[in-house]
């Protein structure tokens, strides 16, 4: 099946049921918060490969987290790991491009200088829940996304030690509940863990949920600033 191209200046996405069997469903456009926000609201992710032009994606099925179904098991509790909640996105965003922007491979998780800049700026909004994980007092990974209405959608997750990414997305399930956020979107499976539950949706289902999630009535997302103790 053809996939659309998106000229830039366009601020709409083609419905996410054109996508083809691999969840493609357009290239192009030229990225802003603007338009990656209408990208979630519709049920659809970016991609960006270097050098090519931004992917967006609906995959059916999607892979979906439920944060009132996350308890870390025990070897995550006693990892030594600490937790913060946007105490450190900057920091977080860098150990990201350090970990996925690497030249030998140029990948579709390469996170560019106008992602990072795009990311911050809805992170001043209060659009952004990252979740840093520390050792002592050393930056060791992490998961950030995208908050909208009940939804969260997550884009990166990270670690520089073994379990750290697993960890935050544990305990990012934990403060999103406490947030009001029933659903975690982890968008496709790239790997599993035996201390996550992943769960399906089929891309309809999924949409409607962001388009309910996201309907003016549920758009006003408290900003979740910065949380600075260690949890």
């Amino acid at each position: 099946m053809p996939y659309f191209e998106l000229s830039k200046g366009v601020s709409k996405f083609p419905p996410a049921h054109f996508a083809d069997l691999d969840g493609l469903l357009a290239v192009g456009g030229e990225m802003s918060d603007d338009l990656l926000l209408a990208a979630y609201k519709n049920g659809i992710y970016y991609w960006h490969h270097p050098m090519k032009h931004i992917r967006w994606w609906s995959p059916d099925p999607r892979i979906v987290l439920y944060p009132k179904h996350m308890d870390p098991p025990e070897s995550i509790r006693e990892s030594g790991f600490t937790t913060t909640v946007n105490t450190d996105f900057e920091g977080l965003l860098r150990c990201c491009q350090k970990q996925y922007n690497k030249t030998e491979a140029m990948t579709p998780s390469w996170l560019s200088e106008r992602m990072f800049r795009i990311f911050t700026g809805l992170f001043k909004k209060g659009f952004i829940h990252a979740q840093e994980v520390w050792k002592e007092d050393l930056l060791v990974g992490g998961l950030f996304g995208v908050r909208l209405g009940n939804l969260f959608f997550g884009e990166y997750a990270v670690e520089k030690m073994p379990g750290a990414a697993t960890f935050a997305i544990l305990k990012a399930g934990g403060a999103l509940d406490h947030e009001g956020v029933c659903l975690m979107d982890m968008q496709k499976e790239t790997s599993r863990s035996e201390a996550l539950e992943y769960d399906t949706l089929s891309r309809v289902a999924f949409v409607d949920l962001c388009k309910e999630a996201t309907a003016p009535r549920n758009s006003k997302t408290k900003p979740l600033g910065p949380v600075l103790k260690h949890i």
